[in-house]
């Protein structure tokens, strides 16, 4: 069980939860409408993918990791090219 506090003053905010597989339909949005209740009450689920703040700067993103996250085309935006993906990541 886990139990979320304040990071700056320890406050406890959350009762003991247990983490879960992240639910696979997360991520779907239908419109304006609500899609329910995904996971049962006392779960939490981490999303794998980054996402918020700290960003990176593309100079620091290899072409490999851009076309696993389904980045394949990077036009006119800043910093320089991307190098070009090894022969093994094609």
């Amino acid at each position: 069980m886990t139990i979320f506090a304040c990071a700056g003053c320890d406050a406890v905010l959350t009762a003991p939860v247990s983490p879960v597989a992240l639910p696979v339909h997360a991520d779907q949005k239908y419109g304006h409408d609500l899609i329910g209740v995904l996971m049962e009450p006392g779960a939490y689920a981490v999303d794998p993918e980054p996402f918020g703040p700290l960003w990176r700067p593309w100079a620091e993103i290899n072409l490999e990791e851009a076309q696993t996250r389904g980045v394949y085309a990077l036009s006119g935006g800043p910093g320089p090219p991307l190098p070009k993906a090894s022969p093994a990541a094609r």
